[in-house]
């Protein structure tokens, strides 16, 4: 149950909490972590993003996460009560709140951003200045077509763009938010769903990069789930993209075991820029590495997963502790793991190979591999030594 949270973010948290005066009364609070990084509260915080939670400062300078209000006398009753609160831990504690000093982290200043939904009946429309623009989707209900996204200025057409028509009428949004600093008119942001059991979300963003001669519409790629959480995330006052490797996804462990990493984005000139190991997003990095492992603390048995250990291992590179974390992933890995990568032994591709020439890769060189071609700092020098070539 666990695992099958671990990619979740907070999509939507609606808190009217922010001072310690509001925990009177009836109303009790879960402490689910306590601990002296304040940044260590939020990840946890992550967790429980259904629910009404935020990270408060106690009298005695300690930070924590905490969940509620709820109604109650015992941790039990209460989840008894509410189930969706999901998992705590064995040591959390229920109390009235007497000793939250103030709220360091108020989640409703952290909401998601909100999106228009359009559909085939009902489409979105937004404008700026002079600017008009419309997103709708062709087809009915039964055989949803493209989205076709438009803009006018008076009476002239500034763009119309149309995407491919292979997804689900279901969770097409679209907002008009600012991602670029440099361009005049803000950017027209539109997903479309692939449909399935667990899969992903679409994202276009139509832009005037600065200097350029005219819109254009910008790929964001598909990713898992809800797709990118948008937020000023370094304070610049233009929004950053928040989203997850989806690589990681299963590549050493089935999907609900894969823990994937965050990965963060700015658009610049018409182009989504990698920014996740810039120095602006330490803490969100931060954050990270203390959601999984306070993922690891509801369910110890993740650290001899393969999905988790290397999700967070490459969490814990991107913060210079790779070499650390390598000699965990050493002790812990699972090596009769049927999840990770295979070779043909005939030198043919994958898709050719005959099955018994299919050969899998030793998982502590598939792991030094992946890590290899992936951005997330220097490979552990314990690492280095699985490497073929």
């Amino acid at each position: 149950m666990v695992m099958k949270r671990i990619l979740m973010f907070a999509a939507v948290l609606t808190v009217f909490f922010s001072h310690a005066g509001h925990a009177q009364g009836k109303d009790k609070w879960i402490v689910v972590a306590r601990t002296n990084d304040i940044d260590q509260a939020v990840g946890v915080s992550s967790l429980y993003a259904a629910q009404l939670t935020r990270v408060v400062e106690l009298t005695s300078g300690e930070f924590a996460t905490v969940v509620g209000p709820v109604q109650g006398e015992n941790i039990d009753a209460i989840l008894k009560a509410d189930p969706s609160i999901g998992d705590v831990p064995r040591d959390a504690k229920v109390v009235s709140g007497e000793d939250f000093a103030k709220t360091v982290w108020d989640a409703s200043k952290h909401s998601a951003l909100a999106f228009s939904r359009y559909d085939t009946k009902t489409p979105a429309q937004f404008s700026s200045g002079s600017l008009r623009f419309t997103v709708t989707m062709q087809g009915d209900e039964d055989a949803p077509g493209a989205t076709v996204v438009s803009a006018t200025d008076g009476q002239s057409s500034v763009f119309n763009f149309s995407t491919p028509t292979d997804y689900s009428i279901f969770s097409s949004d679209a907002a008009l938010i600012k991602l670029d600093p440099e361009t005049d008119a803000p950017q027209l942001v539109f997903t479309r769903y692939t449909g399935g059991a667990h899969c992903c979300t679409q994202t276009w963003i139509a832009t005037h990069p600065k200097g350029a001669s005219g819109w254009s519409l910008v790929d964001g790629g598909m990713l898992d789930g809800s797709g990118y959480v948008f937020e000023d995330f370094d304070g610049d006052g233009t929004l950053e993209l928040r989203g997850i490797d989806n690589s990681f996804l299963y590549a050493f462990d089935s999907y609900a075991g894969s823990l994937a990493p965050i990965r963060l984005f700015q658009l610049r000139g018409g182009v989504l820029v990698d920014v996740s190991s810039a120095s602006a997003f330490l803490r969100l990095l931060k954050q990270d590495v203390a959601r999984m492992e306070f993922i690891a603390r509801l369910d110890p048995g993740a650290w001899k997963t393969n999905g988790f250990l290397v999700g967070w291992l490459a969490a814990k590179m991107r913060l210079g502790h790779g070499d650390d974390a390598w000699r965990v992933v050493e002790e812990n890995i699972d090596s009769k793991s049927e999840f990770g990568p295979s070779i043909c032994t005939t030198g043919e591709s994958l898709e050719n190979c005959a099955p018994e020439n299919l050969q899998q890769v030793p998982v502590l060189q598939a792991i030094a591999e992946f890590m290899r071609e992936r951005d997330y700092g220097p490979l552990p020098e314990a690492a280095q030594r699985f490497l073929k070539n």
